[in-house]
């Protein structure tokens, strides 16, 4: 499976939409408009989605470094592999955690090693035993060390409710909830824990 491409330009255009109504935009000169469109005209005829970027290659090596200094981790290559094609994002209360930058650098997204050294903290039993890639308002989404799958964890309890085929089904997912979908499915019922999971809008595990 795939990252669903239709949903990352969708979320592409709402952030660029978002941006042009925003008062940072209507704040800039002409001139500082136009050449903004521009490098937003340019990423798009590259093939680059303007707004929701991957992680470049010196990024994804510094994120590997910092992950094995600070986590104690090597990163799964699956993750990384789609940190290079969406670079993490925060819409609708749905975040995928991206590479993490450095202090001079802006960070638009979550750092995936930062909000790993939170959430330990936070919850020590998780530690070295979910490597957390995402979370929603009810739920955490992660790589479960033990069993090298992809879960859904309940923000109350800390414990899986369901397990997704692979990193791109739970991106797919976030995605889709992002975006509002509630009635797109992206997964199938394969790796659901129990026999009828929370019905919460937005999931494809919870809606099968």
């Amino acid at each position: 499976m795939d990252l669903n491409e239709q949903l990352l330009r969708e979320l592409s255009d709402l952030f660029l939409g978002d941006l042009r109504s925003s008062r940072y935009y209507q704040g800039l000169s002409a001139d500082e408009r136009a050449n903004l469109e521009k490098q937003i005209a340019r990423d798009a005829a590259n093939g680059v989605r303007p707004l929701v970027p991957g992680a470049s290659s010196d990024q994804i090596a510094n994120l590997c470094a910092q992950a094995e200094a600070e986590l104690g981790l090597t990163l799964p290559s699956s993750v990384l592999g789609v940190l290079t094609v969406v670079d993490g994002f925060v819409e609708n209360g749905v975040s995928l955690y991206g590479a993490d930058r450095d202090l001079n650098e802006e960070e638009t997204v979550p750092g995936l090693v930062a909000q790993n050294l939170a959430l330990w903290s936070s919850f020590p039993e998780s530690a070295q035993k979910y490597l957390f890639v995402g979370d929603s308002e009810l739920w955490f989404f992660a790589y479960e060390i033990s069993s090298s799958s992809f879960v859904a964890l309940s923000h109350s309890a800390m414990s899986p409710v369901h397990r997704f085929s692979g990193i791109e089904a739970l991106v797919n997912d976030m995605l889709a909830q992002a975006l509002g979908h509630f009635d797109e499915h992206s997964e199938d019922t394969k790796g659901t824990l129990q026999s009828q999971p929370p019905k919460l809008p937005g999931t494809d595990f919870s809606l099968n």
